[in-house]
């Protein structure tokens, strides 16, 4: 025999060829995982998701907290467990897909395992759906869960119907809620007597704005099932208000109010108005506070500023939050006082009598009024002017001091808070 080879029983194998074997087996294995990537790129996997839901075969139910297990008869690889919901999810590698593998499905110790064989599950299949698989448990009792009704902020009214006690006595039945899906018995309860047939409560413990989960439950000796599962979102719990019309406008105050119409189903603790020079006014702007409770009221709205557009909307609140009614808009007053100016009389070569009087002060005090004048129409109080005392009613104002054959022009004026007002604008010539 050569020194390069040797016997091993008929076959014969060279040094020099076992090298290159192994070299090729080590280039293998850094091409395999590239390989991969790239059948993943073009959407053949190496692993294959299975899926499904587990439901009660009776009751249609989902079966929670099941052992769901692929084997091949002896070896158990990997293991899962259902949902809530009874649904189940499983990795399986390439290397077993179609390989004799299946599942087997265990619930508690009430219901029959069952096996699922994986025949069609091949490598480079990404996702693998069994659908709904039903597991035969005992006879537990049949029931139904009633449409609710009447749900408020923090109630509900429901119930359910036993239909078949599942030949054995129906010890308990009631409803059991979650804000979680699928609620059990270790969820909030209550029950409702025992027997079969129809049942009805009011759940009143529930709070506002929430959605919860809802199914009749009914347990014998066997175990506990339960009733299709219904969804209801609570009311909000906010009261209701309207708001009144503005009236009695002035410069500086209005009246307004509003009617709380419903509280919610929580205590009124504040109400009022509220407003600002921006649109949707809130408790955080201006308002008012009158009183609590449900009804009408009246609001009196101050320290306003003059001319100026307010939005206003009544406001209510409880435990749950601020509701608000309808916004009003309003505008106050100018506050500028109403004055007219008389009819000049007396004229001579350099002076005059007028006057004006004042009707209206505007919500402000009248602090100053006369006439001005000018050989230039429109004269304002920085022309000049007299000074015939305050408040409203007429006055006469004397003008001295007139240039001869002049054409003179002449106002009355009014001063309050608001600023000056002036009557209509009269001409005359001195002689």
């Amino acid at each position: 025999m050569d020194k390069g080879q040797f016997k091993i029983g008929r076959i014969i194998a060279v040094r020099r060829t076992s090298f290159v074997f192994i070299f090729t087996l080590v280039a293998f294995s850094f091409l395999f995982p590239s390989c991969i990537k790239q059948l993943e790129k073009e959407g053949i996997y190496d692993t294959t998701l299975c899926s499904g839901v587990l439901l009660d075969q009776r009751t249609n139910n989902p079966v929670a907290d099941a052992r769901i297990s692929l084997t091949d008869g002896e070896l158990v690889p990997l293991t899962v467990v259902s949902g809530r919901d009874g649904s189940f999810e499983i990795e399986i590698d390439c290397d077993l897909a179609g390989k004799g593998y299946y599942l087997k499905v265990e619930a508690d110790s009430l219901y029959e395992s069952r096996t699922i064989a994986l025949t069609d599950m091949g490598f480079g299949k990404q996702f693998y759906e069994i659908g709904s698989v039903y597991v035969v448990g005992p006879d537990f009792p049949l029931v139904s869960t009633m449409e609710f009704s009447a749900v408020t902020a923090t109630s509900v009214h429901c119930g359910g119907n036993v239909t078949d006690g599942g030949r054995s006595d129906v010890v308990s039945r009631g409803l059991c809620w979650s804000t979680m899906q699928y609620p059990t018995l270790r969820d909030s309860v209550v029950a409702v007597g025992n027997g079969t047939g129809v049942f009805e409560t009011t759940i009143s413990t529930l709070h506002y704005n929430t959605t919860y989960y809802i199914r009749a439950y009914a347990t014998n000796g066997v175990g506990t099932s339960y009733g299709e599962q219904l969804s209801f979102t609570t009311c909000d719990g906010l009261p209701s208000v309207t708001t009144v019309a503005v009236s009695s406008v002035t410069p500086t105050t209005a009246s307004s109010g509003g009617n709380v119409v419903s509280d919610g189903g929580f205590a009124i603790t504040a109400r009022g108005v509220c407003w600002s020079t921006t649109m949707q006014p809130t408790i955080s702007n201006s308002r008012t506070s009158d009183g609590t409770g449900l009804g009408s009221f009246i609001s009196s709205v101050a320290n306003l500023e003059p001319n100026t557009t307010y939005y206003l909307r009544a406001y209510a609140t409880n435990e749950a939050g601020t509701a608000y009614g309808e916004q009003m808009s309003f505008t106050t007053l100018s506050g500028l006082a109403t004055v007219t100016t008389s009819e000049v009389t007396a004229v001579t070569a350099t002076s005059a009598t007028c006057g004006g009087s004042v009707s209206a002060d505007g919500g402000f005090a009248v602090t100053a009024r006369g006439v001005c004048y000018s050989t230039t129409p429109n004269p304002t109080i920085a022309s000049p002017h007299t000074s015939d005392g305050a408040g409203l009613g007429n006055f006469v104002s004397q003008l001295y001091n007139l240039s001869s054959g002049t054409t003179y022009y002449v106002r009355a004026y009014a001063t309050n808070g608001a600023g000056t007002v002036y009557g209509e604008e009269r001409m005359f010539m001195t002689e």
